[in-house]
């Protein structure tokens, strides 16, 4: 894992009517174990000129502009300075990172979700980027491995409470399709580029839940609710054909009076 700093400083100059850029580029790159190496570099107009080789203790000309500036500068004097100011710097710099909770051995590498949402006519993918460290970041969408500029919004990198950082990017499908769109991720804590596919998780988990959904809309349909209507309709009839208990009593009543005025009428009749 590396960290690099790089600070810049430019010297605008004009000549004649003609404005031009002089610039001063300085770099320091940290792995686990230290300093790895630091550069001092020198551009002009955006095009790299020279640079200082601390191994070779020489200024080196890249083009043809520098070769003049290179030969003013070539002196031992020259070079010792510009090391002993990138040492300084180099070590300010690495200073820092270990107080700063110890970035260089504690990074932590982000959980992404890539999901769908919005109305019709307003529909957006969303990458959801959580818990990862430093806060040194970068998110972009691509489809067909081709990056996606337009329809694109972020939130920016925010912190957690657990002092690791969240970034959520939003993509806009009013003038791209979702088909083969990926978010890409590259963060120090991952090797290379990690890419999550919209097709992969998303639409796959809501075309599962819309199959289930009308799964269980034709059960419902064809089995369970005509078997409810049945029970219902049974419950029904048995509670209107049923003769009231009083009724039930009358006649058991009458049956067991006429018994015994049969009874009667026989011994008489003896």
């Amino acid at each position: 894992m590396y960290v690099f700093l790089l600070i810049v400083a430019f010297l605008n100059t004009t000549v004649g009517a003609e404005e031009h850029a002089y610039q001063q580029f300085i770099g320091c790159a940290f792995n686990n174990e230290g300093q790895v190496s630091r550069f001092w570099r020198y551009g002009y107009d955006g095009r790299d000129i020279m640079h200082v080789d601390l191994a070779k203790e020489a200024v080196v000309a890249t083009s043809e502009p520098g070769q003049l500036l290179a030969e003013e500068r070539k002196s031992k004097e020259y070079i010792k300075r510009k090391e002993a100011r990138l040492v300084k710097v180099c070590s300010a710099v690495k200073t820092v990172f270990l107080k700063s909770n110890n970035s260089l051995s504690r990074a932590a590498k982000p959980a992404v979700y890539v999901s769908s949402g919005g109305e019709k006519d307003q529909e957006y993918l969303k990458c959801a980027v959580h818990g990862f460290y430093p806060n040194i970041i970068r998110v972009r969408w691509t489809q067909n491995r081709r990056p996606v500029y337009f329809g694109v919004s972020t939130t920016g990198v925010l912190p957690h409470k657990d002092g690791t950082f969240q970034m959520i990017s939003y993509l806009s499908l009013s003038n791209v399709s979702a088909q083969s769109v990926t978010c890409e991720i590259e963060h120090l804590s991952i090797d290379g580029i990690l890419r999550i596919a919209y097709e992969e998780k998303s639409l796959l988990l809501s075309q599962i839940t819309e199959i289930v959904l009308k799964a269980v809309a034709a059960f419902l349909l064809g089995f369970a609710l005509p078997v409810c209507l049945t029970v219902l309709f049974i419950c029904i009839r048995q509670q209107t054909t049923k003769p009231p208990e009083d009724e039930i009593k009358d006649t058991s009543d009458e049956s067991e009076a006429s018994l015994a005025l049969n009874l009667m009428n026989i011994s008489q009749e003896t």
